[in-house]
């Protein structure tokens, strides 16, 4: 198998969303990081600083060459400061058995002026030695400079906090440094991932047909039902105005459907998916849509026993004897089931609004093949909606029980690997894979693309993609279907009365 490594740039950018969370965690634990750091790993230490100024005693005015002589002395000066000697005295005149700090004494560049520090483990004792310095020094300099004038410029202050805390210092620095580490990763992560992130990467990897791409479509949605948490489903022919792209992507599926049956006959499709929320009965029933709207009469079926979801697709509620498990459990005889047409197409629907634990039962017992065998003799196609196969075993069984089936793949949701043990698993039970649908795909990241025009020039967006003229040719195609549909009645001229 390839190992190429595929860098998508709708898969990083949805990556990032999604784990913006992250980027904001590790922020914050980068700044955790450096309060604990500056808490219980440094050594706190205190600087208490002066500042003094260099004169000579007899010269008065202020020419060159005595400014010069003071720069000098004040040179001379900043190293007697420091010698054991001052520190000795300053300890005596604190009160202290000896100068527990670090004394330092700097003349400032072209001035005569010294800049004097103490620092040591506490506030106070910074304070206290740098002022002993300040009042012993004299003792010191009128023995070494007589003609020398020292005068205090700024005194001795208590300090606030720590002079020593690098993290504190470059607390943006380190809460930078983490954010980028994370988005990093998330990057490499998006990267290395090896799921299904395009049409290119599935022709290398999936070993099965690719039926199709469905480009990933944005919901419309009124305020009301943002408000009330609706969910609108994105149907070809449904009020919410879906894209031409999206509407072209089934119309070649079922037109390839259509081909697989004149070459093979086969007319019952199974859709089915490796893992949940890949899209799989929104795409079952846009296939079956697509069929009737080129003129065919389909039957789609919903045989998801824990999860059934095609009546909230078309927005159907309980109907007594249209619901599909209680045909097959007895509650409802055959003789009054009836399937539901959606709309004014030649599309029937044999759906369950609650869930029916009991399919496998029904598949073994063959009631679940005698319906389907009693319909494909009445239409043109039957399309199964299965659950998932990682959710559900009972689907190896329905598999069996079709003619082909149709994988839905979700781009970039499921591992490589996964979906091709799923293709295995299919045609190991005795199972035919027509194919996969890559289902949510972002278009590839190109010049084209970002003007909202693709490589054969068609323009996508909102005025041609949307157009509501479009989406009613399904409506206006079914009105020409011949009248020779499937009677609803199951039960009216069949032999399944028998079994009442």
């Amino acid at each position: 198998m390839d190992k190429k490594i595929s860098i998508e740039f709708y898969s990083i950018l949805r990556d990032l969303i999604r784990n913006a969370w992250v980027v904001l965690l590790s922020v914050l634990i980068g700044l955790m990081g450096v309060y604990i750091a500056s808490v219980q790993v440094f050594t706190p230490e205190y600087t208490s600083s002066a500042t003094i100024v260099v004169n000579q005693k007899s010269v008065i005015s202020e020419n060159f060459s005595s400014f010069g002589m003071a720069s000098e002395m004040s040179g001379i000066i900043a190293q007697v400061l420091v010698e054991p000697s001052v520190k000795v005295k300053a300890a005596e005149h604190a009160g202290k058995d000896y100068f527990n700090g670090n004394l330092t004494a700097s003349t400032i560049s072209d001035t005569n002026f010294i800049d004097i520090r103490v620092t040591s483990s506490s506030p106070q004792t910074s304070y206290e030695l740098l002022t002993a310095v300040l009042e012993v020094y004299p003792q010191v300099s009128d023995k070494v400079f007589a003609n020398a004038v020292i005068t205090p410029l700024t005194l001795p202050t208590m300090p606030h906090g720590p002079s020593n805390n690098p993290a504190l210092e470059n607390q943006s620095l380190v809460m930078s440094a983490c954010a980028v580490l994370s988005i990093a990763l998330i990057v490499v992560f998006s990267i290395i991932r090896d799921t299904v992130k395009n049409e290119q990467v599935f022709e290398d990897k999936i070993d099965a047909k690719l039926l199709g791409v469905i480009p990933h479509e944005r919901k419309v949605m009124k305020l009301k039902d943002l408000y009330e948490k609706k969910k609108k489903s994105l149907l070809v022919n449904g009020n919410n105005l879906v894209g031409l792209r999206f509407s072209e992507g089934y119309n070649k599926i079922a037109a390839k459907i259509e081909f697989i049956k004149r070459r093979t006959g086969h007319k019952i499709f199974a859709v089915t998916s490796v893992a949940e929320n890949e899209g799989k009965s929104t795409t079952a029933s846009n296939i079956a849509l697509s069929l009737a709207g080129s003129g065919k009469s389909v039957i789609l079926f919903d045989l998801d026993r824990k999860k059934p979801a095609l009546y909230k697709i078309f927005e159907e509620e309980y109907k007594e004897n249209y619901e599909l498990g209680e045909l097959f459990n007895g509650k409802t005889p055959y003789s009054k089931f009836c399937l539901r047409t959606y709309k004014k197409t030649s599309m029937f629907l044999g759906l369950n609004t609650y869930v029916h634990e009991d399919y496998d039962k029904w598949i073994k017992n063959g009631e679940v093949a005698k319906v389907i065998d009693y319909c494909q003799k009445k239409v043109d196609y039957i399309i199964i909606d299965t659950a998932p196969l990682s959710a559900d075993s009972m689907v190896t069984d329905i598999v069996k029980l079709v003619d082909e089936t149709i994988v839905v793949v979700r781009a970039d949701r499921v591992p490589v690997a996964a979906v091709n043990d799923a293709i295995s698993t299919i045609e190991e039970v005795g199972g035919t894979v027509a194919g996969c649908i890559l289902n949510d795909a972002y278009p590839t990241a190109s010049v084209f693309g970002m003007t909202g025009v693709d490589e054969g020039g068609y323009y996508y967006g909102k005025k041609y993609g949307k157009n509501k003229y479009y989406n009613n040719y399904y409506a206006y195609n079914s009105r020409e279907v011949a009248n020779d549909r499937l009677v609803q009645d199951l039960g009216m001229n069949s032999d399944l009365q028998e079994n009442d």
